[in-house]
């Protein structure tokens, strides 16, 4: 999928970038030092500065974003970049990452693929509210304005953190982080 030599750098890249897209350069400064404390804001800038000169970071008036974002480098948890590595990072090769997006646009999350992941199991009971889960999905994105394959990303990225949640919870879970009514939330999860 991509070169794992570079690993260190696509789990940095995807934990400063998986709930923003683009980061101004002193935000960015600030939740690597301040909120990670993984380092120094000197040494953070220092980082942002190789990582734009190798590629892995595109700039333009102040503003960060990634050149590109693996989905699947989700670090484990208490991961921590190690300084010595991510201060000097390899140029960017594009072409490790030509199967990553050949499969990302293969993969594309609609409303309709989520249907056929929701048939039960046989050797469990129906979950009743996996049928308004396409409704689930609509409202959320419709309420926070976000559109409909970064909530379910956001949904099944939490069911993998979480482990066994069913993927209408976890919905519930991206509902309630866009603040969002859960009385109407839960209405849709299973009316009355």
């Amino acid at each position: 999928m991509f070169d794992e030599s570079n690993d260190e750098f696509h789990k940095l890249i995807f934990v400063s970038f998986s709930e923003e897209k683009e980061l101004t350069i002193s935000d960015l400064i600030r939740l690597w030092s301040l909120e990670l404390q993984w380092m120094k804001p000197e040494e953070a800038s220092l980082v942002i500065d190789k990582l734009i000169e190798s590629g892995w970071l595109n700039v333009e008036n102040e503003i960060v974003s990634p050149v590109f974002l693996e989905r699947e480098s989700i670090p484990s948890l208490g991961w921590k970049p190690i300084l010595r590595i991510i201060s000097s990072p390899p140029i960017f090769d594009p072409n490790s990452i030509s199967d990553s997006i050949d499969n990302e646009i293969e993969s594309e999350i609609v409303v309709n693929v989520i249907q056929s992941e929701i048939i039960s199991d046989q050797n469990h009971p129906p979950d009743r509210s996996e049928s308004n889960i396409p409704k689930l999905i609509r409202f959320i994105a419709n309420k926070s304005k976000i559109d409909n394959r970064e909530v379910v990303r956001r949904a099944q990225r939490k069911r993998r953190s979480l482990g066994p949640v069913t993927l209408w919870m976890s919905l519930a879970l991206v509902a309630r982080e866009q603040g969002l009514d859960m009385i109407e939330v839960s209405s849709l999860i299973e009316p009355a």
